[in-house]
């Protein structure tokens, strides 16, 4: 078996350096010729070049070939070479994967809930939230050495898997001299101008969290003047009111929306590192990088209500500031090739601030009375993920005590992250416009939630650790591979939130000539200030653990064929608490211990079960004109677990789309049956062909539905279906042309249907999955001069319009319609340390829409949000 694999090696390189994108056909050529040839490069720096995407791209190429699972693979050559800038926009590249809010990927049509992500094999919390998963955007590709995909399960992954597993694998420390720097910067066709406003201090005020304490949750001025008599502090009604007075003028109001010229896209990005050789069989590397990247965008969106859109919509002028900060840094040792441990430290920070101004109609306020309702809203979102992680990974080797043990292996890892969010200071206005006047008069509206200011907060902390082991055994000349392991996490998570509101009278104004200080002083004004957010509870505390011990078995029946059988025991523990911020009294405390004690509660879970698989693999030589192909069959049952956002009986706002999500505690485990057959096929030249076909039953499927909400808020929710199925094929492959081209691509054709019949108000019991696409092309068409210095990629991706949420009340499903994405990079390299980069995406200028046919047959445009094309250079400088 061992001179197969030998053979198999050059095959390989060509392959990887083919899928990377990174020769041309001529290249290709010399790969694969004999040795002579393939060495004998007309300059040193292509031996340079071809031998630095060895040790990467073809290792990818043979774990993917030995690698008993179906999986994918994406080298930091590629995603280089498609100018991706985070993980996620480098994922929607693989096959049968669409991106969706530039953040969140789906696999195989089932949605990002149905993805499971790790770094390095170890889970990691999730700062985002409006999402059970973490969002791949926050992970720059600058960090990332190669992500896998894998599409159908073995007992080393954590048994939580639908559509697929996603492992970030980042960069080690490298073998020598290492010294790069790129700046960059860019603009959006869209961004030109955009609204723009002074933050300010931010969090909750002491003197507003003190009085929350001190009046119990109750700031009327009834509540004040008895509560600080009760105390023995004599005041009046009018100080009473002064006091209530100084907590509205303690809140942040100097959200002050302006219009005006968006600052240009800023990126750079640093990298150092070195290699040291400590001993003759001791080396010792570090590494540090660091990334700054920040950008404006308008989102500006349309949003009509699917029962009246002509006389209930609202239209929305958004623009949002991203700022992205990294740090990297990496620590390593490697003893007698056979023994190496790895220390990792990131920091990663995502903030969005977000300045919004809406005007709406709604079946009170039709739009033939050209008096709309404004909303003038900010929103800074804080994120951040802390990441240490500690590896190792070992052979006996010469250190064996038995040469039936020189071959063993053993890896482990330890992590420990901490992902927080901060919303410091929110704020709606809520105002309506005269336009029937010149010039048109704003008004404040005449309500106890005129201002609404929102302090939200999320600790999510995960450890997580495992090892595993691996002995090949020689059997008559056969091997037999003998695996096992353990895998554990462990969560915890706060979920903290308050909403003050601010009422007032009708008054004619906008925030910031309405909520001043002196109008808040004057006590002939009438202003009043509460605490909630209307919605239910704004706060939940949880914990999950998760405990795995696993095991199995890889037989190499002959040449041809091998089988591997594995199977995961799994412990599952997840609690759930809401939290009442405002109560005071203990009432809401009880009646949650009261609850608990009932045996069919929802708070608290705990189930074990095992997870098996079988997998079947056959190799052979000259099958459809290839030099060599495989065959994989595999099928393995797992389970889909409900997030613990899922679960939290709360509301949050999904930023992105700006609609508000709630939580159900009663949601269920998905149980789901894979199966998965796939032919790879491989060709002189580095080309290569692959088809996969796969099916997946799913028991109690997680949906998105439809919500109660008023005229101008989306609301959903989540529920079980009663069951469902996904299943299609896959295509891939990639083709050298003359003249430097290449050509690659992949679509994936499929179908699902879900059945709920327990919902009475979900208008189709019998459709798609949510998020299911029934198609998904990408294609890349590739160019490489011979003289290596320019190269250039033409990048389309689409996927079939998707199941957005399900209609209810006579409404049908609303549906995400499709978005053709085309891209075009370009690089030029004027000497060997220099390259020049042009990015320009969504040359086709793509919008995103979103359509829902009402219980009237009509068909309406429920939300359309602007993308823009963008335009993106870059200066990189690499020693």
């Amino acid at each position: 078996m061992l001179t197969k694999r030998f053979a198999r090696k050059q095959l390989s390189i060509a392959v990887a350096l083919a899928t990377s994108g990174l020769m041309s056909s001529a290249m290709a050529q010399d790969v694969t010729s004999d040795d002579s040839e393939q060495f004998a490069p007309t300059s040193l720096e292509e031996v340079v070049v071809v031998g630095r995407l060895q040790s990467v791209a073809a290792s990818l190429t043979d774990e993917r070939l030995e690698l008993p699972y179906s999986a994918d693979f994406l080298g930091f050559e590629a995603i280089s070479r498609a100018g991706d800038s985070t993980i996620g926009a480098a994922l929607r590249r693989v096959t049968g994967v669409t991106l969706v809010d530039n953040k969140f990927i789906y696999i195989r049509g089932l949605g990002e809930r149905y993805s499971n992500v790790t770094v390095n094999g170890a889970a990691v919390p999730s700062p985002d939230l409006a999402r059970s998963v973490i969002p791949l955007d926050l992970f720059p590709a600058s960090i990332v050495e190669s992500l896998k995909v894998q599409k159908s399960w073995g007992p080393e992954l954590p048994a939580n898997f639908g559509g697929g597993a996603i492992d970030i694998r980042t960069r080690s420390v490298p073998s020598g001299p290492v010294a790069a720097v790129s700046i960059g910067t860019g603009l959006n066709t869209e961004s030109d101008d955009g609204l723009t406003y002074s933050n300010g201090s931010g969090s909750m005020p002491v003197t507003l969290s003190n009085a929350i304490s001190r009046y119990k949750g109750d700031l009327s001025q009834t509540n004040i003047f008895d509560t600080e008599n009760a105390a023995g502090n004599t005041i009046t009604r009018a100080e009473a009111e002064g006091l209530q007075r100084d907590l509205i003028l303690s809140l942040d109001r100097n959200a002050v929306l302006k219009q005006g010229s968006l600052d240009p896209d800023r990126d750079i990005k640093v990298d150092l590192g070195n290699a040291w050789d400590v001993t003759d069989e001791l080396v010792f590397g570090a590494s540090i990088s660091g990334a700054y990247d920040e950008e404006y965008r308008n989102k500006n969106q349309i949003k009509r209500s699917v029962g009246s859109p002509e006389t209930s919509f609202s239209e929305a002028q958004r623009t949002v500031y991203e700022l992205r900060k990294t740090l990297a840094i990496v620590l390593g040792a490697e003893y007698a090739q056979d023994n190496t441990i790895q220390l990792s430290h990131y920091i990663i920070q995502n903030d969005a601030d977000e300045a919004r101004i809406t005007s709406s109609f709604s079946n009170n306020n039709p739009a033939v009375d050209n008096f709309p309702n404004l909303k003038y809203a900010t929103r800074l979102e804080e994120r951040e993920l802390e990441l240490t992680q500690l590896s190792g990974s070992h052979r006996l080797g010469e250190f064996s005590p038995s040469p039936a043990l020189e071959m063993l292996s053993f890896d482990w890892f330890y992590s420990d992250a901490k992902a927080t969010t901060d919303v410091p200071n929110a704020t709606t206005f809520s105002g309506s416009i005269d336009r029937n006047t010149s010039p048109a008069k704003p008004f404040i509206s005449q309500s106890n939630t005129a201002g609404q200011f929102e302090f939200l907060s999320l600790e999510d902390n995960v450890e997580s650790w495992g090892g595993r082991l691996e002995l090949p055994v020689d059997i008559d000349g056969r091997e037999l591979t003998v695996s096992g392991g353990w895998w554990n996490s462990e969560k915890s998570r706060e979920y903290y939130g308050y909403t003050a509101n601010v009422g007032t009278t009708a008054t004619v104004g906008t925030p910031q000539t309405v909520f001043t200080d002196e109008r808040i002083n004057d006590l002939n004004n009438i202003f009043d200030i509460s605490m909630g957010s209307g919605f239910g509870n704004e706060s939940y505390v949880a914990a999950q653990k998760v405990g795995a011990v696993y095991g199995g078995l890889d037989f190499r029946l002959s040449e041809e064929w091998r089988v591997t059988v594995g199977s995961r025991w799994e412990e599952y523990q997840q609690a759930v608490l809401p939290v009442n911020l405002l109560d005071f009294t203990g009432v809401f405390n009880q009646q949650l211990i009261e609850q608990l004690q009932d045996p069919n509660q929802k708070f608290a879970i705990q189930n074990d079960d095992i997870y098996s698989s079988f997998a079947l693999t056959y190799s052979g030589l000259s099958l459809l004109a290839a030099n060599e192909f495989q065959i994989r069959f595999s099928v393995s049952n797992t389970v889909v677990r409900p997030d613990l956002r899922e679960l939290a009986d709360v509301a949050y706002i999904d930023p992105e789309l700006s609609v508000r999500v709630f939580g159900n505690p009663s949601l269920q485990s998905t149980e789901i049956l894979n199966y998965d057959l796939r032919g790879e096929f491989y060709y002189d030249g580095g080309d290569n062909f692959t088809v996969s076909l796969f099916y997946k039953d799913l028991e109690l499927p997680i949906e998105q539905v439809e919500g109660a909400g008023s005229d101008d808020d989306t609301v959903l929710r989540y529920i079980n279906g009663d069951s469902g199925e996904v299943y299609g094929v896959e295509v891939e492959g990639l083709k050298t042309l003359p003249a430097g081209l290449f050509l690659s691509g992949n679509v994936t054709l499929s179908d699902s249907e879900i059945s709920i019949t327990s919902n009475n108000e979900v208008t189709n019991t019998d459709r798609r999955l949510t998020g299911h696409s029934k198609y998904v092309v990408n294609a890349s068409l590739g160019y490489d001069s011979p003289d290596e210095r320019h190269s250039a990629s033409l990048l389309y991706n689409v996927s079939s319009e998707r199941i957005f949420f399900a209609g209810t009340s006579g409404n049908d499903d609303a549906f995400e319609q499709p978005f053709g994405s085309l891209d075009l990079i370009y690089n030029y390299y004027p000497t060997e340390n220099l390259s020049l980069k042009v990015k320009v995406t969504n040359l086709l200028d793509s919008s995103r829409e979103f359509e829902q046919k009402n219980s009237s047959g009509t068909n309406v445009k429920i939300l359309e949000q602007e993308v823009g094309t963008s335009v993106g250079l870059s200066l990189s400088w690499k020693y």
